[in-house]
């Protein structure tokens, strides 16, 4: 499992961005997501803030959205 200490800040910040950029352009509110994922609402807020991420939420809402995980390493 992925660790949000793996993140550093700035990721973790750029994710919860691209989080909240796709909920947005939805027109969703966060009860709604948070309904259709079965993710609470405050760790969705939460995530969405880069206060902290959750692998397992992460993925359901990458998901939910349609979207998949691109890693690059420098």
């Amino acid at each position: 499992m992925v660790k949000s200490y793996l993140f550093d800040k700035q990721t973790k910040l750029e994710i919860g961005q691209e989080l909240w950029r796709l909920r947005y352009d939805k027109r969703l509110y966060l009860t709604n997501v948070s309904v259709k994922t079965k993710i609470p609402c405050r760790i969705i807020e939460g995530m969405e803030l880069g206060k902290f991420m959750q692998y397992g939420s992460l993925r359901k809402l990458l998901d939910f959205y349609g979207k998949k995980v691109k890693v690059i390493l420098d």
